[in-house]
């Protein structure tokens, strides 16, 4: 146990490391919306939910943190994201009997409609577009022992902008750990692992003239520009959650999460939730500690059962010189 602590320790601390020494990739991904935390809970704890995740929306952050849900639940989430865009998110999971847990979740964001403009008609040619990318998934999750559980995710994602497309396949994989201290939870997950996307579509045909010296040729050849493949957003995450308080009317939970994305330099989560009566909860934490250049790093949010069976979410994610958003979530337990 003490080599485990010792390890997760020096895990935790890497980020301070490798983003003074590693060289930043940042912009060389696809499908950015993949990076945006879902759900009040975990964006309220700062992000850094990796560890203590156990409601439905694990299967985004980390699709072994179903085993902690008894019997189904179900959650809608919704963003007012930046420019008038909008992110949308969807979950439902449930036991499988003895076979483990199952669940299915819907992420989808959407900018909003566009006009389509361009040289010769800057103000508008009449028509009209929208960028729209989707990711579904499906989880299998199972309880190894009564400390252990591992679970995967299997994910279709798509991305459409005008008349282009793009699509790829990718998997998550997580564990969590409730170590011998009963308090203390560590979990680790990989996101997004998968193949590369390139948009297709009538957008990249163009006429062009092999031979521009040559007369008589066929100058109107068309042809399609072959554009870039790129990679998904890959990103391991290693969290640790402890219980600090926990009695019959408090409770405290404090998280914290190392990351280190494939697009970014590496950094640190963390995050904190204070519950009365596990009625009423409130929620604070602090995002990319140790990253250069961070836009936006304070994350506050709340939880509030309104019936036995649902509670109704808010949180408040700040993106710096872009402003601020929110994030309102309705979840169901059957």
């Amino acid at each position: 146990m003490r080599t485990i602590v010792t390890t997760l320790i020096i895990l935790l601390t890497l980020p301070v490391v490798t983003t003074v020494l590693a060289q930043s990739k940042v912009g060389t991904t696809a499908v950015p919306f993949l990076e945006i935390g879902v759900g009040p809970r975990g964006v309220g704890m700062g992000e850094a939910y990796v560890a203590s995740a156990n409601d439905v929306t694990a299967l985004y952050w980390n699709p072994a943190g179903i085993t902690n849900i008894q019997g189904g639940e179900a959650i809608f989430s919704h963003t007012s994201w930046i420019a008038g865009s909008s992110l949308n998110y969807a979950a439902v999971g449930m036991r499988a009997g003895d076979y483990g847990y199952i669940g299915a979740q819907l992420y989808i964001f959407d900018s909003g409609t566009m006009e389509v403009t361009d040289i010769s008609f800057p103000d508008g040619t009449g028509e009209d577009f929208n960028v729209q990318d989707m990711m579904l998934g499906l989880t299998f999750a199972r309880q190894l022992t009564n400390r252990f559980a591992v679970g995967g995710t299997f994910k279709y994602i798509q991305s459409t902008i005008w008349r282009m497309q793009a699509s790829a396949i990718g998997l998550d994989l997580g564990i969590q750990y409730v170590t011998p201290f009963d308090f203390l939870k560590l979990g680790f997950s990989i996101l997004n692992f998968g193949g590369e996307m390139q948009l297709q579509g009538d957008n990249t045909a163009r006429r062009i003239d092999l031979d521009p010296g040559s007369t008589g040729n066929n100058d109107g050849i068309v042809a399609n520009l072959a554009l870039r493949k790129w990679d998904l957003p890959l990103v391991y995450r290693l969290g640790i959650s402890a219980i600090a308080l926990n009695t019959e009317y408090h409770s405290v939970i404090i998280t914290a999460d190392a990351l280190y994305p494939n697009n970014n330099d590496s950094y640190l989560n963390v995050g904190a939730e204070y519950g009365f009566n596990n009625f009423f909860f409130v929620r604070g934490g602090y995002t990319q500690l140790f990253l250069d250049d961070a836009e936006g790093n304070l994350r506050l949010g709340f939880g509030l059962k309104v019936l036995d069976r649902i509670k109704a979410e808010y949180a408040y994610s700040d993106r710096g010189v872009l402003g601020g958003v929110n994030i309102l979530g309705v979840s169901v337990k059957f």
